[in-house]
């Protein structure tokens, strides 16, 4: 918060605060926030045997900084403003580019080299936050984890997220999991042999950069879904949305062929249906089901020799309900797990389990 007054100073504070406004090229609101700031040290009890080199380090902060601005490589901006850029760009990852101009790859290159550095920054810029981090053997850990404390918890997930693109892009350590609280953030890391760097890992990707590619799409094609988002709200989401060749097949009465399925089911994952388990294609189907949006609501079970997938919907023509039961048989035998197949009203229940030769079908 900025708070701006009128203040009355007399000649003689104006004088004792001369070396500051000498080291500020005469702003006097900048030389009045570094005598704030020595003054808060002292207050803290912070100027005792090492007083002198405390009240020292404030003041060698609060000139980089200014320096900083003097030379348009940084500029002021409103704590508030810098937190709601922040909340609204959740899911984004940050350009390389942009982690470069604070962390130099041609310099630092291990993790301790990295921790010092974003600490001494820290320290300069104000942002009061600490970095410890973990790691197994040097000079490339197969483990690492990085703790971030204290600080605005907004201002840690970007210096996190920084962070963590630039241990997977130098040094092969992709993002295994995070946690977040209002005082602490932690990242946990992985050795990852990935080759091809123009490409973002995946767990950089799952954790930090959810909303990347749905945004890059807006941006490719704003009309299509600022008009589709506006269409799906407007009839609360009761749309289907399906592949064209299954559309055509629904329209003629007839089911679309298996080699259309398989090859689809390629498509989205990116993997012949064999390089799956069944656990995988279960997951793997509840997505592609909500997306669908032809049935209403799915309850699955992945514990192996228990496996089942329920399809919930509300049609209420019998040929219709018959129609999706043998259409999804038609997924399910896709991927050549068999399993039973149980209609009644507003379900379908496919059940997998060991020692099923054949793919039944009972409607009730």
């Amino acid at each position: 918060m900025i708070v701006r007054k009128n203040i009355s100073v007399d000649q003689c504070y104006v004088d004792k605060l001369k070396p500051f406004l000498e080291k500020n090229n005469g702003n006097l609101s900048a030389a009045i926030r570094d005598a704030i700031e020595i003054a808060s040290l002292s207050l803290a009890g912070s100027t005792d045997e090492k007083g002198d080199r405390n009240l020292s380090k404030v003041s060698e902060n609060a000139e980089f900084r200014n320096k900083l601005i003097e030379e348009e490589e940084f500029l002021l901006i409103h704590h508030t403003l810098l937190e709601w850029l922040i909340k609204k760009t959740p899911g984004l990852l940050i350009d390389e580019s942009i982690v470069y101009e604070t962390i130099n790859p041609y310099k630092i290159k291990q993790i301790p080299d990295i921790v010092n550095h974003i600490n001494s920054l820290n320290e300069k810029m104000g942002w009061k936050i600490r970095i410890d981090a973990e790691y197994s053997q040097e000079p490339e850990p197969e483990t690492a984890s990085l703790t971030l404390s204290s600080g605005n918890s907004y201002f840690r997930g970007i210096m996190a997220h920084s962070l963590a693109l630039y241990l997977a892009k130098q040094m092969k350590l992709d993002v295994q999991g995070l946690f977040c609280r209002s005082n602490i953030t932690k990242i946990y890391f992985k050795r990852s042999e990935f080759l091809d760097y123009q490409k973002v890992p995946r767990g950089l990707k799952e954790h930090f950069g959810g909303m990347e590619m749905a945004f890059r799409e807006i941006q490719r094609k704003p009309e299509f879904w600022k008009n589709l988002i506006k269409t799906y709200r407007q009839q609360n989401y009761q749309r289907l949305s399906m592949d064209r060749k299954t559309f055509e097949a629904f329209v003629s009465g007839d089911l679309p062929a298996a080699a259309d399925m398989t090859r689809n089911f390629e498509l989205i994952t990116g993997k012949p249906p064999e390089a799956l388990t069944l656990a995988e294609h279960i997951m793997i189907f509840k997505e592609i089901y909500l997306t669908d949006s032809i049935g209403s609501d799915i309850e699955i079970c992945t514990e192996m020799g228990r496996e089942y997938v329920k399809l919930i919907h509300d049609y209420t023509d019998r040929k219709v309900c018959e129609s999706i039961a043998k259409y999804y048989s038609n997924v399910f035998n896709s991927i050549n797990y068999p399993f039973t197949v149980t209609t009644s009203p507003y379900m379908i229940m496919f059940e997998f389990g060991k020692g099923m030769s054949s793919n039944a079908v009972s409607l009730e």
